[in-house]
């Protein structure tokens, strides 16, 4: 995320918003951007390399991004197809925190780029673009089933919240969740499947409907499948 805003709010210093840079050009710019910059920035951060951030100009923003983490010419057809189905339910977020705050930067005629900065900023939040990698962190401790319920009894008597459930909208089930839920399943099938992680997540969804009457947004298996 700080990656991500601090490119928008740099882009918006060297290509800023004109009649001809109109808005659908800043945000296809800025969406081919994102990727690459973040994963240039992970790569250099942490091994100290330079990558190429250019791959083939045919591929999508999910097959680029594959490819550019994992510094491969070819990505796997799976990994690149949940990526891909995840941007896409994401997208599918009716007048979210980060919307919300990008319509009120809007409202005082700010620019394209100050507007998707703000809007950054608020889905930096663990509440809102955070939760999923708060379900993450809720789930990576669980050792097994049993070790789930321990932990899963423990926050009930505490009233201790576990990220991944309820939605200010879908009141009855996320109808996002059996869509992430099924590439985070087919992913526990390649090389890189993490089949128990995925068999905890399943069992502490089944004991927040039946006991709670909470459902999984698709923040809860995006966690799996992103980890």
């Amino acid at each position: 995320m700080d990656v991500m805003r601090t490119i928008s709010s740099f882009f918006g210093l060297i290509e800023p918003e004109t009649k001809e840079n109109d808005q659908m050009k800043i945000a296809i710019r800025l969406i081919a951007a994102f990727g690459p910059a973040i994963l240039y920035w992970y790569h250099f951060a942490n091994s100290g390399i330079r990558i190429n951030a250019q791959t083939s100009e045919n591929d999508t923003v999910a097959e680029n991004f594959m490819k550019l983490m994992n510094l491969t010419d070819k990505a796997d057809p799976t990994l690149v197809k949940a990526f891909d189905v995840s941007l896409i339910l994401y997208a599918e977020h009716d007048f979210a925190a980060s919307t919300f705050a990008a319509r009120v930067t809007a409202s005082t005629r700010a620019d394209f780029y100050s507007c998707i900065t703000t809007g950054i900023g608020t889905l930096r939040g663990p509440l809102h673009g955070g939760a999923n990698e708060a379900a993450m962190e809720f789930l990576t401790p669980l050792k097994d089933v049993k070790h789930a319920d321990q932990v899963v009894d423990e926050c009930f008597a505490n009233k201790k919240l576990i990220m991944g459930f309820g939605h200010r909208v879908y009141k009855n089930g996320d109808p996002r969740n059996p869509i992430i839920k099924s590439y985070s399943k087919a992913l526990t099938k390649g090389p890189y499947g993490k089949p128990k992680l995925f068999e905890i997540s399943e069992h502490v969804e089944n004991r927040m409907a039946k006991e709670k009457k909470m459902f999984p947004n698709l923040d809860f298996y995006a966690a799996s499948a992103y980890h």
